[in-house]
């Protein structure tokens, strides 16, 4: 079942939970010093797993808009979906997209795009589908999948291959050769109530999506955040980030934009919606209740 659920204007946005796992926080921020992490800890328990480990929700999201069905990230993926799949890379973490969208009633054939806020190994696990001696079919048939033409070349290039050898053959690669790729540049409009933005820095080619309905805002931030405690401490690198600098400058203007806006913001790998709220000077995340 959907982890939040959330209306903005005439939108409806799911939120739907692939799976999640622990990540030690000295390999994914290591620059942070470890009592540093402790007043987050605290104020956002949900996202930790004991004092040295981030709990990660590899987080897919569905939207309704103007009869459309939007399906943003695939999440992790599994064994249904690719026999060597990329769950091994997360602790043998099992994806569940799948029986999530089932729980909501909609199938695979529902949804008509499938949106990429970027191309790392855990927001595209469900792309395909590998059967024993067929080649490779979309697991959602009648969806078009959209990604930034900037991530779709770097993600090609030997040295980027090298670090996730199956990722680009089993879930990336074969999309160009079925037809079902459409690859955007700059901001695209997918519905009069729905556009896509360049966030870039965790990849070159991050994307989030700005939902604007009915006098109310919200963001979808893919990997633009790892959690809530960077909203306040937007200067914290995460070490997956392809150009940390230009991350830390994507969630600093974010974060403007959203504080302005009073705009509801979904973390992609932190469950719930919350805003940016302000508190002795600073700003941090506050879940909203959905």
């Amino acid at each position: 079942m959907p982890e939040a659920t959330l209306t903005v204007g005439n939108v409806e946005i799911l939120s739907l939970n692939d799976n999640q796992a622990t990540l030690p926080l000295q390999d994914v921020f290591p620059e942070v010093p470890a009592d540093a992490w402790t007043p987050y800890q605290s104020q956002y328990p949900s996202g930790f797993s004991g004092p040295e480990h981030l709990l990660a929700h590899f987080e897919c999201y569905l939207i309704r808009s103007e009869g459309r069905t939007i399906l943003v990230d695939t999440g992790l993926g599994g064994a249904a979906s690719n026999p060597n799949s990329v769950e091994a890379m997360v602790g043998g973490v099992e994806g569940r997209l799948l029986d999530e969208l089932n729980a909501v009633g909609v199938n695979p054939g529902d949804i008509d795009t499938v949106f990429f806020s970027h191309l790392h190994f855990d927001h595209v696990g469900w792309n395909l589908l590998h059967e024993s001696g067929n080649s490779p079919r979309p697991t959602f048939p009648n969806a078009r999948y959209l990604a930034h033409r900037a991530d779709w070349e770097v993600f090609q290039r030997p040295e980027v291959i090298a670090l996730f050898p199956p990722h680009w053959d089993l879930t990336l690669g074969p999309l160009q050769d079925l037809g079902v790729l459409d690859l955007l540049d700059g901001e695209q409009t997918l519905t009069s109530e729905i556009t896509a933005i360049p966030t870039p820095g965790h990849t070159p080619g991050s994307m989030s999506l700005a939902v604007v309905s009915g006098g109310q805002r919200a963001y979808i931030l893919g990997d633009v955040f790892h959690g809530p405690a960077q909203i306040t401490e937007t200067g914290w690198k995460f070490s997956f980030d392809m150009d940390a600098d230009q991350g830390v400058a994507t969630r600093a203007a974010i974060i403007d934009r959203a504080e302005s806006e009073n705009a509801i913001l979904a973390i992609c790998h932190h469950g719930g919606f919350g805003r940016v709220a302000r508190a002795d000077n600073r700003r941090y995340w506050q879940l909203i209740q959905t």
